[in-house]
């Protein structure tokens, strides 16, 4: 997207009481943040460990962040575990994420049964990506080479036995694609 933005500057002439006006154009590009890929991951494993085969396997330093990326619902805040890597040699940032939270909640009501009341068990299930909700983590890629490509990555994923699957998702056709922004 491009912005023009026109700039007056007064100069001044000869005649003190006469202004020569000179005009300047500024044509600005926009700064868009989607400057990353996205790789979706099908593992049923926990976080830590998938950070770890993928930290052997790929060659990255994936660390957990002090703080999850957290989302408040009207019901329940969820947290989705955050691993990152800074690739200061190929300026790239590895975001290894959490899509889902799964909690369990006590309902109010309690179901008497025979001389005991019990109380009722629900489980909620929330998702950074509501619209990839079979997928189980993302590993966001943000890149400031023009070169980049996933492919490698992709292979070498798809040799840990542990991943079931990993593909790459056009993240810019996403609707939830800010739960993305979190820096």
């Amino acid at each position: 997207m491009l912005h023009e933005i026109i700039c007056i500057f007064p100069v001044n002439s000869e005649n003190k009481n006469k202004f020569k006006v000179a005009i300047q154009r500024l044509v600005l590009d926009t700064i868009t943040d989607d400057d990353y890929e996205l790789i979706a991951i099908h593992c049923s494993l926990p976080s830590y460990r998938l950070a770890f085969l993928l930290n052997k396997h790929l060659d990255l330093k994936l660390f957990r962040k002090n703080k999850d990326i957290n989302f408040e619902y009207d019901d329940v805040i969820a947290n989705f575990p955050l691993y990152q890597y800074d690739d200061h040699f190929q300026y790239n940032t590895y975001n290894l994420l959490g899509n889902t939270f799964k909690t369990k909640t006590i309902s109010e009501k309690s179901v008497p049964e025979g001389l005991f009341a019990t109380s009722e068990d629900r489980y909620i299930t929330k998702y950074l990506i509501p619209e990839l909700k079979n997928v189980d983590y993302f590993l966001k890629i943000e890149t400031e080479s023009s070169t980049f490509s996933s492919k490698p990555i992709l292979t070498h994923m798809l040799t840990v036995s542990q991943i079931i699957t990993a593909y790459r998702v056009e993240h810019t056709e996403l609707k939830s694609k800010n739960n993305l922004i979190f820096e």
